[in-house]
């Protein structure tokens, strides 16, 4: 990878509805059925922050955890620190007060003031897609499944 990474991927919900379960899924399918290898070994404990490569030189930097407006601060020092193609992070919202613009959410915030610093654009929007930003909402634990596939999908686009 050359430059900078082409797609910010956001998996917002409620908290405890299964965006790190989800996000650990998608490594393991990338690992196991796309040929990825981590970069370094991944973290033994539950939430990670790790770094995916292919052998064309195809990288996705993925943070399971987004609960915190420190946590998203620290994701997007590891997506700086670690220049990838495909940037991916949970996020923790209240989808009750939040999708319908009438509450602030700190850290959804946060991932969109640091993707339009990123690529200098005007372009990326809170609550809807753009350019550079795909935005995912897990409802419920069911859902799991397929979300992991519309993320692994929104990755290949890229690739």
């Amino acid at each position: 990878m050359q430059g900078m990474a082409k797609k910010l991927i956001i998996l917002q919900r409620n908290p405890n509805i299964g965006k790190t379960t989800t996000l650990l899924r998608v490594i393991d399918s990338l690992m196991d059925e796309r040929d990825f290898k981590a970069v370094k070994l991944p973290q033994k404990r539950k939430d990670q922050r790790i770094l995916l490569k292919n052998d064309q030189d195809f990288s996705i930097a993925i943070c399971t955890a987004g609960d915190s407006l420190e946590i998203i601060e620290e994701n997007y020092r590891f997506f700086l620190k670690n220049e990838c193609d495909v940037m991916i992070s949970a996020c923790s919202i209240n989808i009750d007060t939040h999708m319908n613009g009438s509450h602030t959410n700190l850290m959804k915030t946060g991932l969109i003031a640091f993707a339009s610093g990123y690529w200098k654009s005007f372009e990326v929007h809170f609550n809807q897609d753009s350019e550079h930003v795909k935005i995912f909402t897990l409802y419920s634990q069911k859902d799991v499944g397929n979300m992991v596939q519309s993320i692994i999908t929104e990755i290949l686009m890229n690739g």
